[in-house]
């Protein structure tokens, strides 16, 4: 609502000004009209986009780019509820490494499930702190959380970002144990982005014993939020070759969750995913999940969301009724699932 009233009142203030300075008296200076003309132009640009929201069909890239400034706006502004307790820890020199660590509520059950999560934003932005309603919500729920930022494209690429969800991890294994969690159970999560580093991570079991991890002992599951699973079912957008570079590249083909999927991998598997998807087109999510149940059929729970976009199933629910579908209750009880809470005493 803070978003709409202030765009739209300066855009109608904005339109007015506009006229009164087209409708003056000529200019004779050409410099001076063309800095008239500016205001005119940006104006145009204003209500053309304005247009393309209420025309451009779901299911477009256009129509989730459009909805983006908004978006953005609501979850780096709006007061969300946010988990008690959040201390901010960092995991390297830059500004990007560092990790949210959220305890459990006192004598939470839950306390060792460890959910992992990491934010969305096309690799190139995003924050822990954009999900303070999901952690909120977890937290609730008795899970302790860790929510890591990482570097970003274009400054960066796949083998960094890969680089520092292991550094993340890593240490916050180590400060875990400080906390008297010898023996987490992880969950390990993401949205959009996030989905992609998350899943692939899971699914890359040499990447484990890299680390000296024992993924048999220490993975639960994974969940996936509208997360870029297949690659290869992607526009091949400015965005994706920033991150993995072009198809057929070594990178892009390492970059590509579905290139991990072997016979080893047994462990639950959830995904959420629009069919008007937008920026992750739905057969990205589809194939993956098709590849996984070739190896283990019992392991995947696909819920997809019927003419819901990416930004609806990834985060707008936080703040807008329209969008709940019940992205929550079906990651709730799948958790529940995964590891029911052992009885209190």
């Amino acid at each position: 609502m803070g978003f709409d009233l202030i765009f739209y009142g300066a855009l109608l203030a904005l339109t007015g000004l506009g006229y009164r300075i087209w409708r003056t008296a000529p200019v004779s200076r050409r410099s001076l009209r063309i800095v008239r003309t500016i205001p005119v132009v940006v104006l145009v640009l204003l209500w053309a986009w304005q247009i393309g929201l209420l025309v451009v069909p779901k299911g477009q890239k256009w129509h989730e780019v459009l909805r983006l400034p908004r978006h953005l706006w609501v979850l780096n502004h709006r007061s969300f509820p946010d988990g008690a307790q959040r201390q901010r820890l960092t995991y390297g020199e830059h500004p990007r490494q560092y990790y949210h660590y959220y305890p459990a509520p006192a004598n939470s059950p839950k306390r060792d499930q460890v959910i992992v999560y990491w934010h969305g934003g096309g690799w190139t932005t995003g924050a822990p702190d954009q999900h303070q309603y999901l952690a909120h919500l977890l937290q609730q729920q008795g899970y302790t959380l860790i929510f890591p930022a990482y570097r970003l494209t274009p400054d960066y690429h796949f083998e960094d970002l890969r680089a520092d969800v292991d550094a993340a991890l890593l240490h916050s294994l180590d400060f875990l144990k400080q906390q008297g969690i010898t023996d987490p159970q992880l969950i390990l999560g993401g949205t959009s982005a996030g989905g992609n580093l998350a899943t692939l991570l899971a699914y890359d079991e040499q990447r484990w014993a890299n680390m000296a991890l024992d993924r048999q002992d220490l993975l639960l599951g994974t969940f996936s939020i509208a997360g870029a699973l297949d690659l290869a079912e992607m526009e091949s957008t400015i965005a994706l070759r920033r991150y993995a570079g072009r198809q057929g590249e070594a990178q892009f083909e390492q970059a590509n969750p579905k290139n991990w999927v072997n016979a080893s991998d047994a462990f639950p598997f959830l995904c959420l995913h629009g069919t008007k998807d937008g920026l992750v087109d739905y057969d990205a999510a589809r194939s993956f999940c098709q590849t996984v149940r070739l190896f283990c059929s019992d392991c995947v729970d696909f819920a997809s969301f019927d003419n819901m976009t990416h930004l609806q199933v990834g985060a707008m629910w936080y703040y807008r009724p329209k969008a709940q579908k019940g992205q929550d209750q079906t990651l709730l009880q799948w958790l529940q699932r995964l590891a029911p809470a052992p009885p209190v005493g």
